[in-house]
């Protein structure tokens, strides 16, 4: 009777544990068959700074990834349509088919401003005009001149009028009296 208890008990045990084992092979089998099959491969992210929108698709799709534009920013230093920041930075290792963001350059920012005729105003009215209309004194040159008198503006960069520019700044010309 001890006998038949303990062959029903080893017989259960047994069957548990070749259970067990079955269940934990097939796990693990399971487990690398998903990651052989299912896996990403990394790749390397490529530089499209200062590329323009199509080059720069084609380089990411070449990596295997997608490119999304995120944005678009006024830059001085890079001409407009080309690409002045991304995410994640070149040389970043990622798993194909992620996307690389970036966002574009709208160029330099023009605005529309006035400029205010200096020409025959002495030197420190000119300064007052240009610091009314909220402009800003650039490069101011001196120069002999044969009939304009000492401190009268000769000329000014820009010209006067509307104009569209990136900056405020106003060259001045002025004389420095007779030779």
């Amino acid at each position: 009777m001890i006998e038949k208890i303990f062959y029903a008990v080893f017989k259960s045990v047994a069957t548990f544990l070749i259970i067990l084992f079955l269940v934990i092979i097939g796990g693990l089998s399971a487990l690398f068959v998903f990651q052989n099959i299912f896996s990403v491969p990394d790749t390397v992210v490529p530089s499209v700074i200062h590329e323009n929108l199509e080059i720069a698709q084609e380089k990411i799709y070449n990596a295997g990834l997608k490119i999304i534009i995120s944005g678009e920013e006024y830059n001085n230093q890079v001409s407009e349509n080309l690409i002045i920041k991304q995410k994640p930075d070149s040389g970043s290792v990622i798993k194909e088919n992620r996307e690389v963001e970036v966002i574009l350059s709208k160029g330099r920012k023009l605005v529309a401003i006035t400029i205010p005729d200096l020409k025959d105003k002495n030197y420190d009215e000119a300064v007052s005009i240009i610091k009314e209309y909220d402009l800003v004194l650039g490069k101011v040159t001196l120069t002999n001149h044969f009939s304009i008198p000492k401190g009268q503006v000769i000329t000014q960069i820009p010209k006067p009028g509307n104009i569209l520019t990136e900056d405020k700044k106003i060259n001045l010309l002025v004389s420095n009296g007779h030779y």
